[in-house]
């Protein structure tokens, strides 16, 4: 049985979770709180087991030498937070990342180590990528502009120390604009989630910029599918991969798309305009896609599925 650790038991966290006990594997999430009731959920063929606390103090609790992957899904901040506390974030965030490391270092040594870094943070957007066109691929360098970004990128040096220093099977995963659940409005993240909040309340779509600027969307299924191949695949795989569709879709396609999923018109009220919220940003996933076999969901698809999963489970009024 694949035996893997997540540190994080929140959207990514969650859905990862699930997905491995759906494989029939063996899962220990370590996090101070359980936001998405993982222990309530049907394990499948699987199991899944909480350890409540840091991340980095519960470790020794989690590993040991059969241990197959660890996957650090959380630390630092959330995007907008960060910029208002740069120092809290990077801490958070490097903190774990060397925690981790030097864990997995002494208990767990031939675990491999999966990071999940952000592409739209760590990458720089550019302007009028056409398909298939100015791609951002592993190569190209990170120019964060934002302190969520740069912290991730630290994240992702860190990595690549571990690796190249002290051998160990270190991976940095650039993961796209990942949608697929109604979060909290409190959290600040996430245009898809915030689009639907607003086609189910009636409330405007604070619309940063022109609604013209692309970014990649992938939706958690294929996310957490591609993660989990990379996990169990048997190839050596590279210190960075991005994960996302390889499509940038305006922010107007998206509102869109949500309108036609309700059934309704997503109204927009202006926002105050930031760095971030200019230009075009889609990742090259030719090597992800040369690591495993990934057909990920177009943006329509993933949202209609969504909007099915929201009607079924009733999420506004559990939020």
């Amino acid at each position: 049985m694949t035996r893997i650790t997540l540190i994080g038991a929140g959207f990514l966290g969650n859905g990862l979770a699930l997905g491995a006990a759906r494989r029939g594997w063996s899962t220990t999430v370590v996090s101070r709180s359980d936001p998405f009731a993982i222990v309530d959920e049907n394990p499948g063929s699987g199991e899944i087991r909480l350890l409540p606390g840091e991340g980095v103090e519960c470790l020794p609790l989690a590993l040991d030498a059969d241990m197959d992957a660890v996957v650090i899904a959380a630390g630092g901040r959330f995007p907008l937070p960060s910029a208002a506390a740069p120092a809290a974030d990077a801490i958070g965030t490097l903190s774990l990342v060397i925690g981790v490391c030097e864990a997995v270092r002494s208990l767990s040594p031939g675990a491999r180590i999966l990071f999940l870094s952000s592409a739209g943070s760590v990458y720089a957007p550019g302007h009028g990528l056409e398909p298939g066109h100015g791609l951002k691929r592993e190569s190209d360098p990170g120019e964060p502009t934002s302190p969520y970004g740069m912290s991730r990128r630290m994240g992702e040096q860190y990595m690549e120390y571990y690796r190249r220093v002290h051998g160990l099977s270190t991976h940095s995963l650039r993961c796209a604009n990942v949608y697929g659940r109604l979060l909290p409005k409190s959290r600040g993240q996430g245009v898809v989630s915030a689009a639907f909040w607003s086609a189910l309340t009636g409330t405007p779509f604070m619309l940063h910029g022109d609604g013209r600027q692309t970014r990649d969307f992938i939706h958690t299924d294929d996310f957490v599918t591609a993660t989990l191949d990379l996990i169990a695949s048997d190839r050596d795989l590279p210190a960075t991969i991005n994960v996302g569709t390889g499509v940038g879709r305006s922010l107007t396609d998206v509102l869109d798309a949500v309108g036609a999923a309700t059934g309704s018109t997503v109204a927009t009220t202006p926002g105050p305009r930031a760095l971030t919220d200019t230009g075009d940003l889609a990742v090259d996933v030719s090597l992800l896609r040369d690591l495993v076999d990934f057909a990920p969901l177009d943006l329509d698809a993933g949202i209609h599925l969504m909007a099915r999963e929201i009607t079924a489970g009733d999420s506004v009024g559990s939020l």
